[in-house]
C-alpha cells in the first residue's frame, strides 16, 4: 500500500510540475517574453523553468495544441510564427467563430451568466491597462481574456467555444509583433468594453456581435499600422 501511495503522489507531483510549467511558458509566449518564431530549446527551457527535461517533453506538446508553438521533425519547438497574411485571417476566422458564439451564448445565457459578465466587467474596468513601465498590465491582460471568456461561456456548445477561446490566444501572440500594443491613445477600449457588456444584457445580438467585431477588427488595423510605421522608421 505504501508503494502504490508514494507511486501515485510521484505521478501527481509530476502533472502538477507539467501544468505549473505549462502556464508558465503560456504567460511567457503571450507576453512576448519568448519571441514569436524563436527557438524553445529543452536545455535552456530546463534551465529558465527549473525543471526536467521530461516534464519539457510533456509541456510543449500541450502547446501546440492550443496553437501557441509549432513541432517540426529535425527542427524541434518554435513559438509560433507570425505574419500580416496570417494576422488577416485570424482576424476573419474570430469575428465568425466569436460572434456566432456570443449569439448562442446570449440566445441561452441565464441571470447566473448576466452576473458573471458583469462581475469579470467590473473586475477589468477597476484595473489599469497599464503597467509601470508602460506596457500592458499583465493583471488586465488576465481581467480582459476572462471577460472574453465570460461572455462567451453561455453558449452550450462547448468546441465552438474552444474554438473561439483558441483563436482569442493565438491573437494575443500579436501584442508582442507590434512596437506598441493596443495603442490606449488611439481608441477607447473601456467603452468598447461596455457596448459589449450592455448589448449582451439588453440580449440585442446583432448589437452585442457588431460591438465585438469593431473591437476586433480595430485591435488588428492598430497592430497592423503600428508594424508599417516601424517598418517606415526602423
Amino acid at each position: 500500500m505504501r508503494n502504490l501511495w508514494f507511486t501515485a503522489t510521484m505521478g501527481t507531483d509530476s502533472r502538477s510540475k507539467t501544468d505549473d510549467v505549462q502556464r508558465r511558458l503560456r504567460a511567457d509566449i503571450l507576453n512576448g517574453r519568448l519571441a514569436p518564431g524563436s527557438k524553445l530549446p529543452f536545455v535552456e527551457l530546463r534551465h529558465r523553468y527549473q525543471c526536467s527535461t521530461g516534464v519539457i517533453r510533456e509541456a510543449l506538446p500541450r502547446l501546440v495544441g492550443e496553437g501557441l508553438v509549432t513541432s517540426e521533425p529535425q527542427l524541434g519547438f518554435r513559438v509560433v510564427a507570425v505574419s500580416v497574411d496570417d494576422l488577416r485571417q485570424l482576424t476573419e476566422s474570430r469575428v465568425i467563430i466569436e460572434t456566432m458564439v456570443l449569439r448562442r451564448s446570449i440566445e441561452e445565457g441565464d441571470v447566473a451568466w448576466e452576473a458573471r459578465i458583469m462581475g469579470a466587467h467590473h473586475v477589468l474596468a477597476s484595473l489599469p491597462m497599464l503597467a509601470g513601465d508602460g506596457t500592458v498590465s499583465l493583471d488586465w491582460t488576465a481581467a480582459h481574456a476572462d471577460f472574453h471568456a465570460a461572455l462567451l461561456e453561455a453558449c452550450s456548445n462547448t468546441r465552438l467555444r474552444n474554438i473561439a477561446n483558441l483563436l482569442r490566444d493565438c491573437a494575443e501572440v500579436y501584442r508582442c509583433w507590434s512596437h506598441t500594443s493596443d495603442q490606449p491613445h488611439e481608441r477607447d477600449i473601456p467603452a468598447e468594453h461596455r457596448r459589449i457588456l450592455e448589448a449582451a444584457l439588453n440580449r440585442d445580438a446583432d448589437a452585442a456581435a457588431a460591438a465585438l467585431t469593431g473591437h476586433i477588427e480595430l485591435t488588428t488595423e492598430i497592430l497592423l499600422r503600428s508594424r508599417r510605421t516601424g517598418a517606415a522608421t526602423g
